[in-house]
C-alpha cells in the first residue's frame, strides 16, 4: 500500500518517535511510505530507513505575517501533497493535525486514520480545534486512541476507535543483572511543568545524602531547563545531579541504570516507561493516568505512587535504593510485563486496520 502520514515534526518527542518506528516498520514491510512534516523543516531527530521518504512543507515560523500566511496555507498544502502522493490510506499524528488533515481530504475519497497520542481527558487541542475536532472525526475511517478509557472518549465521535498501544522496540534481549547496573536514577522527558521533574529533585534532594553512591541524570530539553538547573543548585545537588539534554540512546542508558523514575503530573502513554520496563530497568512512576496503573503493577514490576506527592516520591526512592533484592525482581517481570508492546505485535494489529479500512473503501 501507499501510506501518506502526516505529523507537525520529526524531533524529539513521544509521537515523533511513534511515527518513526511505525514508518520504518511498514516499509520493511514493503509499504511505500511518505511522511509529512510542516514545522520550519529540521532534521529528523529518530533514525529512518532510506525506504521512507520524508517531504518537509515548511508551514511554520518566521515572522508573524509569515506564521499567519503559513497557517492558512496549511489546508490546501495538505490537499496538494495527498493528491500528488496519491495514497491508499493517509494517516495523522496528533490533534490539531488530525483536524488539519480531515479538512484537507474532504471529498477527495482518500481514507484517513487519525491516531491521539496525548489523554483528551487532560490535554485541550485549543480554539477552534476543540470544536472541529467532534465533527472532522466522524469523516475519519478509524480513530486510534492509546487506552480503554481514551477510546471511549472518543466514541461518540467516530463509528470505529481502534486502541492501539504505542509499540517499543528495546522488547527483546535487553535483561541484565544489577551487578551491571550503575547506582544512577534516571528520569527522561520534556523539560516541562507537567513531567514533575521539580518534584523529583525535591525528593532526591532528601534522600541523596542517605545513598551516596547514587546519582540522578534527567535527558530532555524544554522551557523549564534554566528553572531546574536552579533548583538544582539551591538544593546543593551539584555533582550529583545532571541535565545533559537530548540523547538518541536512552535504551542505552536504561539498560545500565540503577532505576527510572516517571515523576509526571500528566502523561498520555508514556512510551519511555513501556522502554525502561522493557529495557529491565526498575521503575518508579506516578499513577497520574489510568494507563500506566494498566502497564506498572506496584510490587511485582515496579512501585507505584500518586501524583504530586513529593512525599510518597521520596519514599519510593528510598525503598528502591535501598533493597537490591526489590531491583531484582523488578528488572526480571519488567520485560515479561510490557511483552505486548513488542513492534512487530503493533504492526500486525495496524496492518490489520488497514486491511480493513482499505477493503470499505471499495
Amino acid at each position: 500500500m501507499r501510506l501518506t502520514c502526516f505529523i507537525y515534526s520529526l524531533g524529539p518527542g513521544g509521537a515523533e518517535r511513534v511515527m518513526s518506528i511505525l514508518a520504518g516498520a511498514w516499509a520493511s514491510r514493503g509499504h511505500k511510505v511518505t511522511i509529512v512534516t510542516y514545522d520550519e523543516g529540521h532534521s529528523s531527530f529518530f533514525s529512518l530507513p532510506p525506504e521512507v521518504t520524508v517531504q518537509k512543507l515548511r508551514l511554520s515560523g518566521g515572522s508573524i505575517l509569515k506564521r499567519i500566511g503559513n497557517h492558512f496555507m496549511r489546508i490546501p498544502t495538505f490537499r496538494r501533497v495527498i493528491r500528488e502522493t496519491r495514497p491508499d490510506i493517509v494517516i495523522s499524528f496528533m490533534h490539531r493535525t488530525n483536524v488539519l488533515v480531515l479538512m484537507a481530504a474532504i471529498s477527495l475519497d482518500i481514507p484517513v486514520i487519525v491516531s491521539e497520542h496525548t489523554d483528551p481527558r487532560l490535554y485541550s487541542p485549543g480554539f477552534p480545534y476543540n470544536y472541529l475536532r467532534p465533527c472532522l472525526y466522524r469523516k475519519a475511517m478509524a480513530v486510534v486512541a492509546l487506552s480503554e478509557e481514551q477510546a471511549e472518549w472518543f466514541k461518540p465521535m467516530s463509528s470505529r476507535v481502534v486502541i492501539m498501544p504505542n509499540p517499543v522496540r528495546a522488547c527483546k534481549g535487553n535483561q541484565n543483572s544489577q551487578s551491571k547496573r550503575t547506582f544512577t536514577a534516571v528520569g527522561a522527558g520534556r523539560l516541562s511543568l507537567e513531567k514533575g521533574f521539580d518534584l523529583l529533585l525535591t525528593a532526591f534532594a532528601k534522600v541523596y545524602k542517605e545513598y551516596p553512591e547514587w546519582n540522578l541524570i534527567i535527558y530532555g530539553e524544554g522551557p523549564k531547563r534554566s528553572a531546574l538547573e536552579r533548583q538544582t543548585h539551591e538544593l546543593k545537588l551539584s555533582g550529583r545531579v545532571q541535565l545533559p539534554g537530548l540523547t538518541k540512546n536512552l535504551a542505552d542508558h536504561l539498560r545500565t541504570a540503577g532505576c527510572f523514575v516517571l515523576s509526571s503530573r500528566r502523561e498520555g502513554l508514556p512510551n519511555v516507561l513501556i522502554e525502561a520496563l522493557a529495557c529491565g530497568c526498575p521503575v518508579v512512576a506516578t499513577d497520574c493516568t489510568d494507563s500506566i496503573s494498566k502497564i506498572v503493577q506496584h510490587g511485582r514490576n515496579g512501585l507505584l505512587i500518586p501524583p504530586e506527592d513529593s512525599e510518597s516520591l521520596t519514599n519510593a526512592l528510598r525503598r528502591i535504593m535501598e533493597d537490591v533484592g526489590l531491583r531484582r525482581i523488578f528488572e526480571v517481570n519488567g520485560p515479561v510485563s510490557v511483552s505486548r508492546f513488542d513492534i512487530d505485535s503493533i504492526v500486525d494489529d495496524w496492518e490489520k486496520l488497514f486491511q480493513e479500512v482499505a477493503s470499505e473503501q471499495f
